[in-house]
């Protein structure tokens, strides 16, 4: 079907009638990505609201550019199965209610679920029982990473049919690549009901409230590695590669943050291969601090290994390079380099820590491939940035809520009166979706 355009067209007066939204987000701090989807539906006219998790350091309630953050009473575990699991199952209750209870006193007009879980989205079973429009935004796929973190078993086909249930109690699915939502149809998922929309951050959003330093890079060549420390990640290939450049390149320096339950290996690997100097951990930062390390550094490196799972995803990471301008150098997995070419990043080969000695050496000595990285970085950022996907994202609710003009609040009543409806065309592209 053709979708309106989106963010265009009058909104209700805010009394009553502004269509209302809820994002929930199994996470303990209000993350870039679930806040450009916020504010972006917050300036298409809806009042929204984020549930989110208890974080020590953050009130309860607070409005952050017109979105409300909500924090449940549940806390992030970083370590043991068993306490994650407990935590998801908390979050998940404490949403179902929490969610149940404020559909009947203001009903919601839409609710979107950011995975992980996949089965989040059934909190809002209740709002959709009575007229509430539903979006699951799966960002991961679930089945894959089990089969990545603990081997294919049994419990990589449950989470197949959770997925795939998921994706059917919703209204509309939105993922974040032409692979993983091949994925998800080749599962069973009809293939009009899902949109693709690309990760990437909003420079708004990662920039506000920080002025850059007077460009003062550290001596030497700098390379910086930030986010989730798993295996899967790959930062004792980047460690490998540091101590292979050793002698050869004695003035390179290695900076890694995050969190993660692979921080003890991470640090032990450093001390015990002599590198503290060259190599450093930083640990969770501000993300003023992120700013200033990405700033002050010559390259990023996105180091994910070949698994079921990376191969259908990408990084994050990789467009906070581009936005502060840093050419990349990058493992060769099939849904990037399927998008961006060699023109693009600076590949090596997964778990190969010479081949990514090599790309390194490359840079270093190439002061032209670095200029030309970083400036595709920017083009890619132009075709396939936020100001891009947004269009595609809004698109999602023009088409599953009617045109923004005709937008109204969910009432409270059966949803087998309510019409039923869907969003998307057979390609799942949203408006304005272009690749390079």
């Amino acid at each position: 079907m053709k979708r309106p355009v989106s963010g265009a067209g009058p909104r209700p007066p805010d009394a009553s009638g502004r269509p209302r939204a809820g994002i929930l987000r199994l996470n303990s701090y209000y993350d870039p990505m679930v806040q450009r989807e916020a504010e972006a539906l917050a300036g298409a006219g809806f009042e929204v609201e984020v549930l989110c998790m208890r974080a020590a350091d953050r009130p309860r309630r607070a409005v952050v550019n017109g979105v409300t953050v909500i924090r449940l009473p549940v806390a992030r575990r970083e370590h043991g199965k068993p306490g994650k699991a407990f935590a998801y199952g908390c979050f998940f209750l404490q949403a179902a209610g929490f969610l149940s209870v404020r559909h009947l006193r203001r009903p919601y007009t839409v609710i979107q679920a950011n995975s992980m879980p996949d089965f989040l989205v059934f909190a809002a079973l209740v709002p959709k029982l009575l007229g509430c429009r539903v979006v699951a935004y799966l960002q991961e796929p679930t089945p894959e990473l089990a089969a990545t973190v603990l081997g294919p078993g049994t419990l990589t086909g449950a989470l197949a049919r959770v997925e795939q249930w998921a994706i059917r109690f919703a209204d509309h699915t939105v993922t974040v690549t032409d692979q993983l939502r091949q994925r998800y149809i080749e599962r069973g998922a009809p293939a009009d009901r899902i949109t693709v929309v690309l990760n990437c951050v909003d420079p708004a959003t990662m920039l506000q409230g920080w002025s850059p330093p007077p460009r003062r890079r550290e001596a030497g060549f700098t390379l910086v590695c930030h986010g989730t420390i798993e295996d899967r990640y790959g930062q004792d290939t980047i460690i490998d590669a540091a101590r292979l450049l050793r002698d050869e390149m004695p003035d390179l320096r290695v900076v890694f943050t995050g969190r993660g339950s692979r921080i003890p290996e991470l640090t032990s690997s450093i001390a015990r291969h002599g590198l503290q100097g060259r190599v450093r951990f930083e640990g969770w930062v501000s993300r003023g601090r992120l700013n200033e390390i990405l700033h002050s550094a010559d390259a990023g490196i996105v180091a994910q290994k070949a698994s079921p799972y990376s191969h259908l995803v990408h990084t994050n990471k990789m467009v906070d390079y581009w936005i502060f301008g840093l050419p990349v150098i990058a493992s060769r997995l099939r849904a990037v380099s399927e998008l961006y070419d060699d023109r693009f990043l600076e590949y090596f080969e997964p778990a190969d820590p010479a081949g990514l000695a090599a790309a390194i050496r490359r840079l270093r000595g190439d002061p032209q491939r670095r200029a030309e990285l970083a400036e595709n970085g920017k083009l890619a950022q132009l075709r396939n940035g936020w100001a891009v996907q947004r269009v595609a994202y809004l698109g999602v609710f023009d088409a599953i809520l009617g045109p923004a003009g005709a937008r109204e609040p969910a009432r409270p009543r059966p949803r087998w009166q309510q019409a039923a409806g869907t969003a998307g065309d057979a390609t799942g592209r949203g408006p304005g979706r272009s690749t390079v």
